[in-house]
């Protein structure tokens, strides 16, 4: 085991001689002066976290050389030795804040359960002072990430106010869209000989359901009330608007895998929106450079809760970063996936996995390197209820 560094400063001879003696024997690596002169040239060179000195000395005194040792290394453990005649001379010591004081004739015992706590001390300042330098490191890095994060920001501004004049658009094209299926209906009762005229009415009523879903998530997301919520048709909702990006109606094969009589959630229909939206987008851009592009989603429930699995036939995620992918800011997102509208600021698992824990739920992943990726959201039976009120039924 490494000796201790001690620095010894005393002009009486027989002292340095038995306590180097002493403490060299304690496993101390001993170095020594006769004068607070040499005391702190020999400090200079060897910068020892513990210097024991008498006060009294010719030269430089005491309290002139724990001055200066403070300015050079301010966390150094210093013991002074005092004999009676010079109390005045330690309380001016105090003020330098040295660690303890020893009585001459110096108490060989008492001096070792000294040092034993001086030496715990330092170890325990230095622990402190490397803790504190790592939560600056993190303070700097999330200063710096949260600069980031908030230009970004500043961009989704006009988006906002975009999904605001969207609402009053959407709202002011129902009547004239229903005036054309009605229309087209009519034409079809009495020319039942054209066929194109089905493919209004079914364009029509796609374009009547995308409506319906965007001004249902406009009025969720400003209605913050707990209701019952069918999980079922919240992810095809979800998936109907990643449909919006052609890059994900056209080139992703979407496997449904739906559960039977699935019991309604109680909760917050936007917090769930954007559970499992962030999910299913996270899956879609996980795939925009995969030969195989094919995303399964399955729900079922059983006597532990409700459960839904989002796979995916992405790259996979190695082991390393399997925990961190919940971690705020971190992101492995390419810049091609700005194609699906992802923005690489790294928070929405994060943030899926605290709306989870909200609701005393889980999510995992499950995922090997070129397997792809499969997150599963566990939400316990307490957080649903099976009589959800009305005659509403889960849409498969």
């Amino acid at each position: 085991m490494q000796s201790t560094p001690i620095l010894i400063i005393d002009d009486e001879k027989p002292v340095l001689e038995g306590l180097r003696e002493f403490l060299e024997d304690e496993g101390y690596e001993v170095h020594e002066a006769y004068d607070g002169l040499s005391g702190l040239s020999v400090f200079r060179a060897i910068g020892p976290d513990l210097v024991l000195t008498d006060l009294r000395m010719p030269g430089m005194s005491g309290i002139e050389l724990i001055s200066e040792i403070r300015k050079l290394k301010e966390k150094t453990a210093i013991i002074v030795f005092t004999g009676y005649g010079s109390l005045g001379s330690a309380v001016d010591a105090m003020h330098l804040n040295v660690f303890d004081f020893i009585i001459k004739p110096i108490d060989l015992e008492y001096l070792k359960r000294t040092l034993t706590r001086a030496r715990d001390n330092l170890q325990t300042n230095r622990m402190v002072q490397a803790e504190m330098a790592s939560l600056r490191e993190q303070l700097i890095s999330f200063h710096l990430k949260l600069q980031e994060q908030i230009k970004k920001f500043a961009d989704i501004e006009p988006f906002i106010q975009t999904g605001r004049l969207l609402a009053g658009i959407l709202h002011d094209l129902t009547s004239p869209l229903m005036a054309i299926m009605g229309q087209a209906e009519y034409l079809q009762l009495i020319h039942p000989e054209l066929d194109n005229l089905s493919v209004i009415l079914n364009q029509g009523q796609r374009m009547s359901k995308i409506m319906s879903a965007i001004m249902q998530r406009i009025k969720s997301s400003k209605n913050r009330k707990l209701e019952y919520i069918y999980l079922n048709q919240l992810l095809q909702e979800e998936v109907l608007f990643l449909e919006f990006q052609p890059y994900f109606k056209h080139e992703i094969a979407k496997m449904w895998q739906l559960g039977e009589n699935m019991p309604p959630i109680l909760g917050i229909s936007m917090e769930m929106n954007q559970i499992f939206g962030n999910i299913l987008r996270n899956a879609a851009e996980a795939m925009v450079e995969q030969p195989v592009k094919r995303l399964t989603i399955r729900t079922w429930h059983d006597t532990s809760g409700i459960h839904v699995s989002i796979q995916d036939t992405g790259p996979g995620i190695p082991w390393h970063h399997r925990e961190q992918v919940f971690q705020p800011f971190f992101s492995t997102k390419s810049t091609r996936s700005a194609m699906m509208g992802g923005m690489g600021m790294g928070i929405g698992l994060y943030y899926c996995k605290q709306l989870v824990q909200r609701y005393a739920g889980q999510i995992e992943v499950i995922s090997e390197p070129g397997s792809g990726s499969n997150f599963v959201v566990h939400l316990p039976v307490g957080s649903n209820c099976a009589d959800a009120s009305g005659p509403r039924t889960d849409q498969e």
